[in-house]
């Protein structure tokens, strides 16, 4: 599955599960952002998640689900 594909399946799963106050995004090298506003954050891909680098340069699912848990349960 392109990387593109899995964090669109991703962003439906997390308003699913978590609600649409929370926002997940990934900024790649062909990201307009990443080359504007978030520019000066490197190694790319960028997982942030409500305006926050939360992984960079490399990640997985689990670990944005674990973070996803670990920041509702804070709420």
């Amino acid at each position: 599955m392109p990387l593109g594909e899995a964090m669109l399946y991703l962003k439906r799963a997390v308003k699913r599960g978590f609600g649409p106050g929370i926002n997940v995004r990934l900024l790649d090298v062909t990201s307009r952002d990443a080359q504007d506003s978030w520019k000066k954050e490197r190694p790319l891909p960028l997982v942030i998640i409500d305006g926050d680098v939360v992984f960079r340069g490399s990640f997985s699912v689990q670990q944005i689900v674990k973070e996803l848990y670990r920041r509702t349960k804070d709420r």
